[in-house]
Formats: structure tokens, C-alpha cells, sequence
């Protein structure tokens, strides 16, 4: 244990105590009024409400996500406090779960912490569902998305089994990782070692999926089967606004950090294909659903990952650009509607952001010339 302080300790810390102020700075949805009241978390409440029982009034596919809603309905009589102390330990378990895995694929633990705590500043991809507290199942989904995601890299099938089949019971983002994990064993060439354990560790998934839709299914008015969900929402893969919307807005304002340290991002993909598959199955998942940025949210594993070795193959020791980096993302995550202090304005969270934008964005192009005037680094 005195060792693992030693190691981890200060930036456990950091991240811990950054993570807790920036869950008090986004603050919590007002429910109670038009229209919070009718959101997604409306199905939530009502499982939680029936629980121990199953909810006749929460429709598809919201009544099949259990394992948060329903967990907090047998645990609380207030679910409302139960809803937002999970939420609240699952979010920071996201993100000390997110500083452990940067450390593990060999990002130095400063470094690691720092990329961790940029995460909490992300408006859609960490502060929507922080704000939007009966959103407990999407935290659950990620941490559970993590650990398959490194149970899958260290091929250890029984954790990834587990991974699965609780993901199964929190939505249905779980299925990203079994096609995801083909391409890693082929990747990696262990395909023939092991496929078969591979296959057999999702079972568990795939049985409790089709449980939940066979003993929980009920024909409400609102249901909304899959291929109704995409007929519906993939038209919006033909806007403009969309590709925006999940590549851009959903991480500003570090979007253009790969394309400036494009090197680096050519490398990481070159080096780790699964990942690639990984956000474009993530991308196609939005089309699903009504949202767009925060449907980008399962794909948080690999852009953080390709973020932090580009803070440290390229930029550190570079402490004005991290600096410029931190605040301006902090700066970004300033809005109107989903923080604890509105700003009084949609328009002016659209300024700052901007702003931010440009500040990251035109900081790191001066300092990727400035490289490029130096030349290469001697060996």
C-alpha cells in the first residue's frame, strides 16, 4: 500500500479533488419543470420507483437498462439522493478508472493526470450526464466499456466476460466491444488462440440481453424498436452538422490536436487499428439515438488515449501550451444550461467556446512551427 501511495498517491489526489469540484460546478438538472420533466431520465424514475418490482409506465429501450435505475429504486427510499450519490461515484470512477488505464498503456502518471482531468471538463462526453443525474446507467456503461476495453488488451476473458454482462444490464453500448475485440485478436495475431474464449466470455452478454427483452419487454405507446431508432435518426449522418457535432463539438476545444500532431495520431492508429474500429462503431451507434455529441461518449477510451500521447510524445515539457490547453478547456465547459452558474446566454456559451477554440487550437499550430523552425529533436 505504501508503495502504491508513493506511486499513484499526488495524482490519485489531483484527479480526485479536480473531479469533485468540477462535479459541483456542473451541477444538477432542474427535473421538475417542461421540458427536463419529460426527458429520457422520466423512464429512469420510473424504474426506480417500481423497484423492487418491474415499471409498467417506462417504454423502450429505457426499461431494459436495469442495472443503474432499478439498483437505486431497491436501495433508496429517496431515489433521487440514490440517483445522484451513484451518479456521482460512478462518474468519479470513470475517471480514476481513465487515470489508471493511461498509466497502464505506459502514459507517465503527471501526464496521465492531467489528460484525466481535462476529461472532466468535457461538456458532452463527462458534464451532461453529471448534470443530468438519472443518466447513471451511461457512467456505468463507460466504466464498464474501460474495463472490457483493458480486460480485452491484457486478454484476461473472464473480467471481460464480466465487463459484458453487467454493460448488458446497464444499455446497450456493450455491443461495441465484441467486434472491437475481433479486430484486436486479429490485430495482434492470437485470433486462433483466442476466438473461442473471446466468444465464450460474451455469452453471458448476449443470454442477459435477450432476457431483459423477453421477461421486461411491454407494448407501451412510445416504444421504440432499433430499426425504428435508426430509420428514424440515421438521416442525420447526410448533415454537415452532424460530422460537427461528434468530431468537433464533442471535444472542443482540443479537436484539431490530432490533426496538428498528425504524426503522432497516424502512428497511434497505425499501432492500434482496434481502437479506429472502436470510434467508427461509436459513430455509427449515434445513429440510434436522438443525441449526438454525448452518443460520442463510449469513444472517451481512445480519444483521451490518442490525447495524452500527444501531450506527451509532442508537447511536454511544453508547460505554457498544457496551460493554455487546461484553461481553455475549462473555459469551454462554461455554458448555459447544464452547470451549477448558467451563463446567462446560449449565445455566449457558443462565443466562449469559440474562443477557447481558437485559443488551444492557434497556441498549438504556433508551437508545432516552432518545432518545425528547431528540426527534429537530436537522439
Amino acid at each position: 500500500m505504501k508503495a502504491f501511495l508513493r506511486t499513484h498517491g499526488k495524482y490519485l489526489a489531483i484527479v480526485m479533488i479536480a473531479t469533485a469540484i468540477m462535479l459541483y460546478l456542473w451541477g444538477q438538472i432542474n427535473w421538475h419543470i417542461l421540458p427536463f420533466s419529460e426527458w429520457d431520465g422520466w423512464h429512469y424514475r420510473k424504474i426506480a420507483e417500481a423497484a423492487p418490482g418491474l415499471s409498467a409506465d417506462a417504454r423502450e429501450p429505457f426499461r431494459f437498462r436495469v442495472l443503474g435505475s432499478w439498483t437505486v429504486g431497491v436501495l433508496f427510499d429517496d431515489y433521487v439522493l440514490g440517483f445522484k450519490l451513484f451518479n456521482y461515484a460512478a462518474a468519479l470512477g470513470v475517471v480514476v478508472g481513465l487515470y489508471f488505464f493511461l498509466c497502464y498503456v505506459r502514459i507517465n502518471r503527471p501526464l496521465a493526470a492531467f489528460t484525466a482531468v481535462l476529461f472532466t471538463f468535457n461538456t458532452y462526453l463527462f458534464g451532461v450526464t453529471v448534470w443530468y443525474i438519472f443518466h447513471l446507467n451511461d457512467f456505468l456503461a463507460l466504466l464498464l466499456i474501460l474495463l472490457g476495453v483493458w480486460a480485452m488488451m491484457e486478454r484476461r476473458w473472464a473480467v471481460f466476460a464480466v465487463a459484458l454482462f453487467l454493460g448488458a444490464l446497464a444499455r446497450e453500448t456493450w455491443l461495441l466491444l465484441p467486434p472491437t475485440a475481433l479486430v484486436f485478436l486479429w490485430e495482434r495475431r492470437t485470433l486462433r488462440a483466442d476466438l473461442v474464449k473471446m466468444l465464450l466470455a460474451t455469452l453471458p452478454a448476449v443470454a442477459v440481453t435477450v432476457a431483459l427483452r423477453l421477461f421486461l419487454s411491454l407494448d407501451l405507446p412510445g416504444n421504440l424498436e432499433p430499426m425504428q431508432a435508426f430509420v428514424r435518426f440515421a438521416p442525420k449522418v447526410l448533415t454537415p452538422e452532424f460530422w460537427g457535432r461528434q468530431f468537433g463539438n464533442a471535444l472542443k476545444p482540443v479537436t484539431f490536436l490530432p490533426l496538428i500532431f498528425l504524426g503522432t495520431t497516424l502512428a497511434f492508429f497505425r499501432a492500434n487499428i482496434f481502437m479506429a474500429v472502436f470510434i467508427l462503431l461509436t459513430l455509427v451507434s449515434t445513429l440510434f439515438g436522438s443525441g449526438n455529441e454525448r452518443l460520442m461518449a463510449p469513444a472517451f477510451v481512445a480519444f483521451y488515449w490518442l490525447l495524452a500521447l500527444i501531450i506527451q510524445r509532442d508537447i511536454w515539457p511544453s508547460k505554457w501550451l498544457l496551460g493554455i490547453i487546461a484553461v481553455g478547456s475549462f473555459v469551454a465547459s462554461l455554458h448555459y444550461q447544464q452547470a451549477r452558474f448558467p451563463l446567462p446566454s446560449r449565445e455566449l456559451t457558443v462565443i466562449l467556446g469559440g474562443l477557447a477554440w481558437l485559443m488551444v487550437t492557434g497556441a498549438a499550430l504556433v508551437f508545432r512551427l516552432q518545432q518545425w523552425r528547431r528540426g527534429p529533436s537530436p537522439v
